[in-house]
């Protein structure tokens, strides 16, 4: 099985303090399968991506917005790995920042079922990446590259899954321009 970083399990936990009734029962549920709280993960350790899509899916079904909040939740992942181990200085425009996604994604997950990014298309101001997730809902990705872009400063960029697994297409891909 495929397997995540604490910090990402830790993120979800944090944003689903907003919900504390959602965070006991999704709590509870990480407790009785590792024997530890969300709280209680190391950041840097290794844990199956169900956890996290356990924890992502109570976000939802608790947040008024739904799976936007999986969007939410995505937006939030580098702001959370610049925290946590930093960013190299070397990131300056969108295209580096997606680019160092492929990067982070591998040093983020291991184990079967994570592939590497792919990019289909990589031109000025446009990004087409196959980005499947393994073990979790792809709409974080929505989310991850937003989030990236509004690091660089972009406000208007734009972010559009072209392809996704939960809809029968037999990968995730990602449209992102800015």
């Amino acid at each position: 099985m495929a397997e995540v970083r604490g910090k990402f399990i830790n993120l979800a936990g944090g944003l689903m303090s907003l919900y504390p009734e959602y965070l006991a029962v999704a709590d509870r549920s990480l407790f009785l399968r590792i024997g530890k709280h969300w709280n209680e993960l190391e950041p840097e350790g290794w844990y199956d991506t169900s956890l996290f899509e356990l924890l992502m899916q109570a976000y939802a079904k608790a947040s008024p917005t739904g799976e936007k909040a999986l969007i939410t939740l995505g937006r939030k992942v580098y702001p959370t790995i610049k925290k946590t181990v930093g960013l190299p200085d070397r990131l300056k425009t969108p295209l580096d920042f997606i680019k160092y996604e492929a990067e982070g994604f591998l040093a983020n997950h291991r184990g079967p079922g994570v592939r590497p990014r792919r990019f289909i298309k990589v031109v000025d101001r446009e990004v087409i990446v196959e980005a499947p997730a393994p073990g979790y809902s792809e709409k974080l990705y929505l989310g991850v590259f937003q989030g990236l872009l509004e690091m660089c400063g972009v406000k208007t960029g734009c972010v559009v899954q072209t392809k996704s697994r939960e809809q029968g297409d037999s990968t995730a891909e990602f449209r992102i321009t800015w």
